[in-house]
């Protein structure tokens, strides 16, 4: 706990802050929600966020030593958490209780990921359905593209080396991968 009131305080740059950002800047692009469909919304944004959130720590718990840097990660995305309620307005009495269940939420969509990439592409449809696209009805075609970009993710950041992770280096693939604009 330590920790992480003292990055919350202090401006110091960290792996984990550097992945966080990485994070962050990837699931910003705009394909999401203009080819896509996810809503551009705060939810909407949540929910690419986690859903990167989710492939890097996938990838790290396959990893031996990295979880420190797990744990850093997932408090720099709680501390973000924190911090865009407050810059929404929400009240300080309530953001305690609104970030618990953005995290319990977080942690239930990385079970739901991990099982639908366990089980195949209809269970991770189905939870990309949920989650993603929790505001309509996407597309049978737009769904199976989010799900290979999410294989792919996986399968690509399975291929880099641990000191990627330690550096806090991450690059993503296109969320369109070979496709184009053509959704």
């Amino acid at each position: 706990m330590a920790s992480l009131f003292k990055r919350l305080f202090c401006g110091t740059s960290s792996p984990a802050r550097e992945l966080y950002r990485s994070i962050v800047e990837q699931s910003r692009r705009p394909e999401f929600f203009v080819e896509y469909g996810v809503p551009d919304t705060p939810t909407g944004r949540f929910e690419v966020l986690v859903l990167h959130l989710f492939l890097v720590m996938h990838r790290m718990r396959e990893e031996d030593g990295l979880a420190v840097l797990a744990r850093s990660l997932s408090e720099e995305a709680i501390l973000d958490f924190d911090r865009n309620m407050r810059e929404m307005g929400i009240g300080d009495l309530s953001v305690g209780r609104k970030v618990k269940s953005l995290a319990e939420g977080m942690y239930g969509r990385f079970g739901a990921y991990t099982d639908g990439l366990q089980n195949g592409n209809t269970e991770l449809s189905e939870a990309l359905r949920r989650n993603l696209f929790f505001d309509g009805t996407p597309s049978e075609e737009v769904v199976a593209a989010v799900v290979m970009y999410v294989k792919q993710e996986t399968l690509a950041l399975k291929e880099k080396p641990a000191s990627i992770w330690q550096d806090g280096h991450v690059d993503f693939g296109s969320p369109l991968g070979n496709k184009g604009s053509d959704l």
